[in-house]
């Protein structure tokens, strides 16, 4: 959570505000407390977009559709005025992580507890139906966790069955990778029913018991059409469950059971669910209610809603603090009621979500709004105590990084802040909705000087660290030994600086490109406080071992050489992907087949063993070319098939005059070394994955002539990164490999944020937050963030801009940088 800022009101209506949420191009989120005290999450929709009536229109219906759900599992609402100047809604605060962060960071449900999330996110779609509609969004990022059960949130899309409004135009309304088969081919009207939130909620429920999206990741046309056509990936899940998922995904609407059905079969005898358990109560609450709210006594037991019916009909409280004195200390929370609920969550999301609302409750009254500069530092911060000496603040050595396996290092998981601290860093995640705007007072830009600095300022400066997690001695161990030089290299420059307001100290760590090591590192890096921000991991695979530990933290990482697009549908919150993934350069490369490649028709190569950098790869570039009428020749090469051969036959015969290869490396040499044995002297072009050494060794000669686009420079061959090739050059003797310069790029814009940041606002989530909606010019290109593309705001996508892909090709056995990728024919 951040503090207020001076622009911020103090009250929204009757709602005091506390603090900030979220904040987005639409509006912001605040935490607030209601007259009767209870804590809201209260969205506002900035009065800009209050005068265009799409906006309004779904802000009205996000009112609507919660007003008319009446269930214990589905965040209820509190108060609202979709009238006002800035129109606002407020709902029942929820201190627990949302399903995704959960699993993400600390694994899969047991079955049982996949089982109890089931039947309740069940009974809470039965209400959702039962009021007419449909919710068309259901994922894990909607689903929030309390320890006696989910909550379903965000109506904002969701419409009665027969209205065509959001899918008359063909958009895809939802969440790629969680939509239904009727959603992804995009009919809309009557097609889309109940039945399509039943198959969303199976693909939920599968994330929930394997930790995996049932089908996979990758580009958004690829995940469509999977919904669509392909079956799902349900390995891991026990047999009497899996029965219960696949019912959810059939690709007939009308084979699907209803809601009611699927609460049956998920519970155990057919023995109806229990309600939420207690929670504390304002004494108010037992005062009459209007009649359109219901008897609160014919709830279930402890339904949360009781508790704040009272403050929304705006009752006052004379002794605030005597309320919150009454609720339960911290812990008494912590068991539910419902047996059924007892050990559904792994112990350590029970731990995270009683820490969260222990520091809910210790939330003291504000008077008067607080200037962010004057907000205590939070979780995630720097030390801002000068250290004793300059010894303090060594890096770990350059090629001395660690491994993470030091004697007596504690479990990350039980490396925890106080309670308060946790809650300021992480409650930021409970809200449903992300909104961000605002800017960042930006630094002046640092030297070029490789000097240590040693002056007695300099020891007193405070120290803040960031860390290096790469691939430094596995299979990328020339990629990520790149990274953490351009890392180490600008923090040198950084901290000569005399006017530098910190210091900075670079931690190391090796994965050595293993995705297990790379969930440790992650987790021991996260539970680090003095950690402020990452560079890294070098790789999609151990990118995706340590996302979900770094959100789980609110730890931002920003990384430069993994492309899978799934990194950033993912909804990883402290994630930024510092490069153009993979699925847009096809864009690029479409334009080079089209124009310097002069070609007619495409053969377009598919390897299996590149797995999704494949898939997305040749998906996007197909989309591309049948948007430009070019025709491709698609053929898919098994694992098992060492001889390209017949594959190089089938798409010459059948007349292409260009080839594209979605592989890797190894195999790039294969279909290489096929098309010059046929002396075929047409395009010949690939992704960045070939841009590597080992493609140079194995094809050797029948790499010539390749074409490949990358989201990397040639910094020696840039005007603009003259002055760093220098400066690298001197510092490490030899010219600066591919990614050094992202690297050296990503953390000055780091740097630069953090220093425009007041001292004691340094912190993890302020750091994320203005690098997200901040700009900043490096000398690879310019850096910003996608705030405003639906379903991306916010995600940690860098601007589609027309920069950010580059030319290379193999001529005399070496790579050859041939600047900014073409953007049109």
């Amino acid at each position: 959570m951040e503090p207020l800022r001076s622009s911020d009101p103090a009250h929204i209506a009757d709602h005091r505000l506390l603090g900030r949420l979220g904040a987005g191009g639409m509006g912001v989120v605040y935490l607030a407390r209601t007259p009767g005290g209870a804590l809201v999450a209260l969205k506002v929709l900035l009065a800009e977009y209050a005068e265009e009536p799409g906006f309004k229109e779904r802000f009205r219906r996000e009112v609507e559709v919660a007003q008319r759900v009446d269930s214990p599992w589905a965040v209820p609402l509190v108060d609202a005025d979709a009238d006002a100047e800035a129109p606002w809604l407020a709902t029942a605060f929820v201190p627990g992580p949302s399903l995704g962060e959960a699993v993400a960071g600390y694994g899969p449900l047991p079955e049982h507890g996949v089982r109890l999330l089931g039947a309740r996110l069940a009974e809470a779609l039965g209400e959702v139906h039962r009021a007419g509609l449909v919710h068309r969004d259901l994922k894990p990022g909607n689903v929030l966790i309390a320890h006696d059960g989910p909550r379903l949130i965000d109506f904002g899309i969701a419409r009665a069955p027969e209205d065509t409004a959001l899918t008359a135009t063909g958009m895809v309304v939802g969440t790629p990778g969680y939509l239904s088969p009727e959603q992804a081919t995009g009919p809309g009207g009557d097609a889309i029913g109940p039945a399509s939130d039943v198959f969303s909620l199976g693909c939920v429920l599968a994330f929930a018991a394997t930790g995996r999206a049932p089908f996979g990741s990758g580009a958004v046309d690829a995940l469509l059409y999977r919904a669509a056509h392909d079956p799902a990936d349900l390995d891991g899940i026990p047999a009497a469950l899996r029965e219960v998922v696949e019912a959810c995904l059939e690709k007939d609407p009308a084979r699907r059971p209803d809601a009611a059905e699927l609460v049956r079969r998920l519970t155990a005898e057919g023995e109806p669910q229990a309600g939420p358990q207690s929670e504390p109560q304002d004494e108010s609450a037992d005062d009459p209610r209007d009649e359109s709210d219901g008897d609160p006594q014919d709830r279930p037991p402890g339904d949360p809603r009781i508790a704040l019916q009272g403050a929304s009909q705006g009752e006052q409280r004379s002794e605030p603090q005597t309320e919150r004195q009454s609720e339960p200390q911290d812990g008494q929370r912590s068991e539910p009621q419902d047996e059924r609920a007892s050990g559904w969550l792994p112990e350590p999301v029970t731990r995270l979500i009683a820490e969260r609302s222990a520091a809910a409750l210790a939330l003291p009254d504000i008077e008067h709004t607080q200037v962010t500069a004057s907000s205590p530092a939070r979780s995630g911060a720097g030390s801002e105590t000068p250290p004793d000496t300059a010894s303090d603040v060594q890096d770990t050595p350059p090629d001395q990084a660690s491994d993470g396996q030091a004697a007596g290092q504690p479990d990350p998981q039980d490396a925890r802040p106080p309670g308060r601290r946790r809650f300021l860093l992480l409650a930021g995640t409970a809200a449903a909705v992300a909104a961000g705007a605002g800017g960042t007072a930006w630094w002046a830009a640092t030297r070029d000087d490789d000097a240590k600095s040693a002056t007695p300022a300099a020891a007193r400066r405070p120290v803040h660290t960031l860390a290096l997690h790469g691939d430094l001695s596995g299979p990328q161990q020339a990629t990520g030994r790149a990274q953490e030089r351009g890392l180490r290299l600008a923090v040198a420059e950084f901290n000569a600086r005399g006017d530098a307001p910190f210091t900075v100290k670079v931690r190391a760590v090796d994965d050595k490109g293993d995705p297990a090591t790379s969930t440790r590192l992650a987790a021991e890096l996260a539970a680090d406080p003095s950690v402020l921000a990452v560079v890294g991991p070098t790789t999609d695979a151990t990118a995706q071992a340590a996302l979900g530990k770094y959100a789980a933290r609110g730890l931002p990482a920003v990384a430069v050489s993994p492309g899978s697009m799934s990194l950033v549908i993912q909804g990883f919150s402290s994630f930024l992907l510092g490069r153009l993934p993979d699925s847009v350069l096809a864009l690029y490369m479409s334009n080079y087949l089209r124009g310097t490649g002069r070609s007619r028709k495409v053969g377009l190569v598919v390897d299996r063993p590149a797995g999704n950098y494949g898939t997305d790869l040749a998906t996007s570039l197909s989309t591309q070319l049948n948007n430009a009428q070019l025709p491709a020749v698609p053929e898919v090469v098994s694992a098992m098939r060492d001889d390209f051969g017949n594959v190089v036959d089938a798409v010459l015969s059948a007349g292409a005059d260009s080839v594209f290869f979605a592989g890797l490396p190894d195999r790039g040499a294969l279909i290489a070394a096929a098309l010059r044995q046929r002396s075929f002297q047409g395009a010949r072009v690939s992704g960045p994955a070939l841009l590597d050494a080992r493609f140079l060794t194995a094809a050797q000669q029948d790499a010539e002539g390749w074409a490949m686009v990358a989201p990397v420079i040639d910094a020696t061959r840039k005007p603009e990164a003259a002055k760093f090739a220098a400066a690298y050059r001197e510092r490490f003797k030899e010219a600066p490999p591919r990614y050094a310069a992202e690297s050296y790029d990503v953390t000055g814009m780091l740097l630069k944020a953090l220093s425009g940041l007041p001292a004691k606002s340094r912190t993890r989530e302020n750091l994320h937050e203005a690098v997200l909606t901040g700009k900043y010019q490096g000398i690879t290109k310019q850096f910003g963030f996608d705030l405003t593309t639906p379903q991306l705001a916010r995600s940690g996508l860098m601007a589609i801009d027309g920069t950010g892909g580059f030319l290379w090709r193999v001529e005399k056995g070496g790579f050859v940088y041939d600047g900014p990728a073409p953007l049109t024919v």
